[in-house]
């Protein structure tokens, strides 16, 4: 992690006019155009949902605005992101799981699956979670395959003052191949252009994935 210097950002003055707000954070909710990637995961027997968290995985380390976040009021940047996602247990509660980021996707689906089924049958507050629920490379994730929404709110702890990112996925549309797909940020460290590029980057790394998969 390194500090952001001022002189050299742009948004210097966004970041200090922000940085005050009671409510300082934004939503934003789209669809994410996954078919091709939905299809190619059938035909090759591979996971869709841990597929397009490898996408987010790895559009998180080519855009670097989704790093940035607040460590003592000051702007600072992660070398990188540590996503922990939420999964549900067969009693209908549910399990923060932390991912561990892979070069290939394969690697990635085999790893995250033996995560989660670990992380499953532990505590909901786990010792890992209490050793990394506030630290700054922290990115936090829900999947909600039951339902199509077209925006979403979270609950928030009084004390997250990071600017860490909360995304969440929808059920998938196999009729129009679109996911839904909501991004909160801290509008200290991100404006809505950088929402927009950041999805855009996720969707160049579905396309690079479906480039890998098609061989």
């Amino acid at each position: 992690m390194k500090k952001i210097t001022p002189s050299d950002w742009p948004r210097a003055e966004h970041f200090e006019f922000y940085l005050g707000f009671d409510q300082p954070y934004f939503n934003i909710t789209t669809r994410l155009k996954m078919g091709t990637l939905y299809t190619l995961c059938k035909q090759q027997q591979l996971s869709f949902t841990f597929s397009y968290l490898y996408c987010l995985s790895k559009a998180c380390q080519k855009y670097e605005p989704i790093r940035y976040r607040i460590m003592n009021e000051h702007p600072c940047v992660v070398d990188q992101v540590e996503m922990s996602c939420v999964f549900l247990r067969e009693d209908r509660s549910f399990r923060f799981v932390p991912l561990v980021a892979c070069e290939g996707i394969h690697d990635y689906i085999k790893e995250n699956v033996a995560q989660k089924n670990a992380y499953l049958e532990q505590p909901l507050v786990s010792e890992h979670f209490l050793a990394t629920s506030e630290t700054p490379q922290q990115l936090y994730l829900s999947i909600l395959p039951w339902l199509d929404f077209s925006s979403f709110s979270h609950a928030r702890n009084a004390k997250d003052n990071l600017g860490i990112p909360k995304c969440v996925f929808g059920r998938f549309d196999v009729q129009t191949g679109e996911l839904p797909f909501s991004i909160e940020v801290h509008h200290a460290l991100m404006d809505g252009l950088h929402v927009a590029e950041f999805i855009q980057e996720i969707e160049i790394q579905c396309r690079l994935l479906c480039e890998q998969l098609l061989g």
